[in-house]
């Protein structure tokens, strides 16, 4: 019984002096004197920080509970220059018109990429032919058009959704 508590006495003094060594915490300051920290240490310029401890300040909520920013703060300077409603109204037009044109294109790009991808059986080129490599990498570049062009018409749909406007 005595030999069974020592034996535990020790594992438990075991683990937690391995515990302490892998809570070891070193700061390692490389020749352009920028510091590191980590777990371990790799060299000559690192030495062992004991007692730091990590700790967030606390911040008081506001009345409502939520530590947000209400949606009318000011997140800007005040020197920060302000447009009029008018001007902005004017730019959200011209940026809705130049995203509409996009879209437009790329839907176009679209109808094109389809018709010529043939549902995977494209025409080959003058230098290719049906099962060589170059055609299968041609049908693969085509795959590829159409799905990065499917995601720029859904990124511009995205854009155009009318609660930005």
């Amino acid at each position: 019984m005595r030999h069974a508590l020592f034996l535990l006495l020790n594992l438990v003094l075991a683990g937690a002096c391995a515990a302490a060594q892998t809570d070891a915490i070193f700061v390692c300051v490389d020749d352009d004197g920028h510091k590191t920290y980590q777990n371990s240490s790799d060299g000559n310029a690192c030495h062992r920080v004991d007692g730091i401890i990590a700790t967030i300040p606390a911040t008081e909520l506001p009345r409502g509970g939520s530590a947000r920013p209400s949606p009318r703060a000011s997140i800007s300077p005040a020197s920060f220059p302000r447009v009029d409603a008018s001007t902005q109204r004017l730019r959200d037009g011209d940026r809705r018109r130049i995203l509409e044109e996009e879209l437009r294109s790329e839907e176009e790009r679209l109808a094109h990429l389809r018709s010529e991808f043939n549902h995977g059986q494209p025409q080959p080129a003058s230098d290719e032919s049906f099962g060589t490599g170059r055609y299968r990498e041609h049908v693969q570049r085509l795959f590829e058009d159409i799905e990065r062009s499917e995601g720029n018409i859904a990124s511009l749909r995205r854009e155009l959704t009318p609660f930005r406007y």
